[in-house]
């Protein structure tokens, strides 16, 4: 039978560790991005027989990266309102 972890008195909580600093977040999203629809760019490229395709996927992929970090707030400078609320292990 496993014992539950009980966090030490000093140790946050996974739950409320700090997340991922915005600029990487960014990054992860406009690489993920460019990796995967260059990849079905040049598999498309592979069938076709065309070389153009690679690129506009590449591009493509940058582009919907930093979408989908503006999408979730990344690429804002102005501060997030306070959600409010206590900790669930506290009080």
């Amino acid at each position: 039978m496993a014992k539950s972890k009980k966090n030490a008195p000093g140790q946050v909580p996974a739950a409320f560790e700090a997340p991922v600093s915005k600029r990487r977040a960014i990054l992860q999203y406009v690489l993920s991005g460019i990796i995967a629809l260059g990849l079905i760019g040049w598999g498309l490229d592979s069938l076709l027989g065309t070389r153009w395709i690679l690129f506009a996927g590449i591009a493509l992929g940058g582009l919907s990266g930093f979408y989908v970090a503006a999408a979730h707030g990344l690429t804002s400078t102005k501060p997030k309102p306070p959600t409010g609320g206590e900790r669930p292990d506290e009080g």
